[in-house]
């Protein structure tokens, strides 16, 4: 997965219009919440193979410190 792919697929993941980029900060979005956080990890987990902690979530500043997790 490329790297516009993999924000085109967070995009999808956090159900939101916005476009996003690797600066995008993650607590600058509303719909980041308790369930993006979740569908996130799940999102991580199934594509990539990354299984993430609650404590490993509160590293996690911007769109691409998740991309950074996927290896992406």
């Amino acid at each position: 997965m490329t790297r516009d792919e993999f924000l085109v697929e967070m995009q999808d993941v956090l159900q939101t219009e916005e476009t996003l980029t690797a600066d995008t900060v993650l607590t600058a979005l509303a719909e980041w919440d308790s369930l993006a956080v979740m569908a996130t990890m799940a999102f991580l987990d199934r594509n990539f193979g990354v299984q993430l902690k609650i404590s490993d979530i509160k590293e996690l500043n911007t769109i691409g410190d998740i991309a950074a997790k996927a290896g992406v």
